[in-house]
């Protein structure tokens, strides 16, 4: 996740509900058969009126008790035959206009491998991997896995990520119907943070472990960004470093909305041009943290903010992503504005790294996190419940309306009747070693159903283990259907 900001955008105001809840339990999900339960709105939130949630009901629910992938899905080698897109897919012709002929020789240097399977009451999950074949000899030195588990006495999925070029998500078979709650409970995570008061435990340095070099090679930040030449013809070490220096981090995926079809991991970049509204950890190495603050944490008991420097670097970052930066600099990157929300906003989207909970994973697995997400008629609701460091037991729970002053939410139409074609605009690369426009980013008659994604999307950052239960899927009463 890039932390960098190039936007002059007016601050975003969120018509948004913020609900610090004190709770007997670390989940608010609904019942079964109940509707959502109300929330009050705090003292010292805005205003805004709060729509009524759906009165939701269960359509699926996987707690991973029958064993996955039983028909032992075999690997297979990525051609990119079909790309998502031509802009910063693995392939994508941005790098090319930006690093050169040298790209090509970085990017075509090991082999990528794929392997999908269904998951759940009549395959409605499906499990996407990745993995990277460094010599290319048809051997995957470190592959990922999605397995069957157990962790505070339930079963899981334990999701392990054992070199930073692979990836682990979980995602819908099939788009999420206009109207929906997804839900989960997160029983372990260890991507990055601190242990103990210390990023360096375990044998590992903020969750990678300490074998060789770890780099963003092949899809680095851009030629013109820090911590590098910039120079594609440099060696694997030579690239940005991820598991330290100024681009060090580590992270997972809570719950990410995202707009395509059967997202399957990939490079970071990628994603920062295809999520609507997402949740997700941001463990910063020191070294990028430097003199500075790193951002800023909410306490929402007392709905003060405190300086990422001073948590464990575990947190929950809840945000939407906004209008991208249509014509980004030369050795820069195509990626959308982010906004986050905390309780310490009152619920405004702001454009600072704000992090609105910290996880205590010496907690876990007896005691757990609840994600969530919801799309009703009018916007996104993004929701995290458990026991947070220095505020405790709460639900925080943030509606977003689709546009608020004239900003949107990225891609927010999930048919083409919900928008009108006001903010479509063409992407334009004026870069080092070649030129290219998109056009028509987000046209009248256009529509992005909704995929969530959970785990570890990126193939060249990201490191760890994870393990998860109870992914449930809700509709509204009056209209539950099969997904489409």
């Amino acid at each position: 996740m890039t932390r960098t900001h190039r936007y002059a955008l007016a601050g975003l105001v969120c018509g948004a509900l913020v609900v610090p809840l004190t709770l007997g339990t670390a989940s608010a999900a609904p019942d079964e058969d109940a509707s959502t339960r109300a929330a009050a709105v705090p003292a010292g939130a805005p205003a805004a009126a709060a729509p009524k949630a759906p009165a939701w009901q269960l359509l699926h629910s996987e707690n991973f008790s029958k064993p996955l992938d039983p028909n032992r899905t075999p690997w297979t080698r990525e051609t990119y035959s079909q790309p998502f897109d031509t802009i910063m897919e693995d392939n994508g012709q941005w790098y090319r206009n930006d690093y050169g002929p040298a790209w090509d020789t970085a990017f075509n240097s090991f082999a990528t491998y794929r392997k999908e399977f269904k998951v759940g009451d009549g395959g409605w999950l499906t499990a996407s991997l990745s993995a990277r074949d460094w010599n290319k000899d048809g051997q995957i030195e470190k592959a990922p896995s999605i397995t069957n588990g157990r962790a505070g006495g339930k079963t899981v999925a334990q999701l392990k990520v054992p070199d930073h070029t692979g990836g682990a998500i979980f995602r819908p078979t099939q788009a999420l119907p206009d109207q929906y709650r997804i839900e989960y409970r997160l029983k372990t995570l260890d991507f990055g943070g601190k242990r103990n008061g210390t990023i360096d435990y375990g044998n590992r340095i903020n969750g990678y472990s300490k074998d060789g070099c770890k780099t963003q090679h092949p899809w680095g930040e851009g030629s013109n960004s820090p911590g590098w030449e910039g120079d594609a013809s440099a060696p694997y070490c030579e690239w940005q470093d991820v598991r330290a220096g100024k681009y060090g981090y580590n992270g997972f995926h809570y719950l990410s909305i995202v707009d395509f079809a059967n997202p399957a991991p990939r490079n970071n970049h990628f994603w920062h041009y295809r999520r609507k509204v997402l949740m997700d950890s941001f463990a910063q190495h020191p070294d990028r943290v430097g003199t500075g603050t790193g951002g800023r944490v909410c306490n929402s008991a007392t709905n003060t903010y405190y300086d990422y420097k001073d948590s464990s670097f575990n947190t929950v970052n809840m945000w939407i992503s906004g209008l991208p930066n249509w014509n980004p600099g030369k050795g820069g990157l195509a990626g959308n504005s982010q906004w986050f929300m905390t309780s310490c906003s009152g619920g405004v989207a702001e454009q600072q790294l704000s992090s609105a909970a910290e996880l205590q994973p010496e907690l876990m697995p007896n005691q757990d996190y609840v994600f969530a997400i919801e799309r009703d008629a009018t916007g996104y609701t993004l929701e995290a419940s458990g026991n947070f460091a220095r505020a405790g037991q709460k639900t925080l729970r943030f509606h977003r309306p689709f546009i608020v002053d004239n900003k949107p939410i990225w891609h927010y139409n999930v048919k083409a009747s919900e928008y009108d074609g006001r903010f479509n605009n063409t992407l334009t690369q004026n870069d080092n070693n070649g030129s290219a426009t998109w056009p028509n980013q987000w046209p009248a008659g256009s529509a992005y159903p909704d995929s969530f994604v959970i785990g570890d999307l990126y193939t060249n950052v990201y490191e760890g283990s994870a393990s998860l239960t109870d992914i449930k899927m809700f509709v509204p009463k009056a209209v539950k259907t099969a997904t489409k």
